[in-house]
């Protein structure tokens, strides 16, 4: 299931950036192949994980998956994006290790923290 929740992580994130980055008014529309994937999730919380959490825990994540049905019925890309990325996505991040945000952050960050010139050592004058 871990490598399951990371997908859906990743590309409920996706859909976000491709909304914001892309001013796309379709987020309701692109989020719909997520939706079986979300339902998968949260049954599978409710049947193994439920214990671990106090109840309040449970009927959120619910709430959450009738905002999900309301946003589609209503075509609501506010409502979905919120659900999706504020409710699912934090629900998600509970099971993602932390070596798993290193990674990306290195494969995100990294790479242009690397890249920076560095300024330790180095003196500097008013005039080339």
């Amino acid at each position: 299931m871990e490598k399951n929740i990371q997908k859906l992580y990743e590309e409920i994130n996706f859909l976000g950036f491709h909304a914001t980055y892309h001013r796309d008014h379709n987020y309701v529309e692109n989020s719909k192949c997520l939706i079986p994937k979300v339902q998968e999730f949260v049954l599978w919380f409710l049947k193994e994980k439920q214990d671990l959490f106090e109840p309040e825990v449970t009927e959120n994540l619910i709430t959450i998956l009738k905002d999900c049905e309301k946003a589609l019925k209503d075509y609501d890309n506010v409502l979905m994006m919120d659900a999706l990325e504020q409710g699912i996505s934090g629900y998600l991040e509970l099971f993602l290790s932390e070596e798993y945000f290193k990674e990306k952050e290195n494969t995100y960050v990294g790479a242009t923290e690397s890249q920076k010139p560095s300024i330790i050592g180095k003196t500097f004058s008013r005039h080339p």
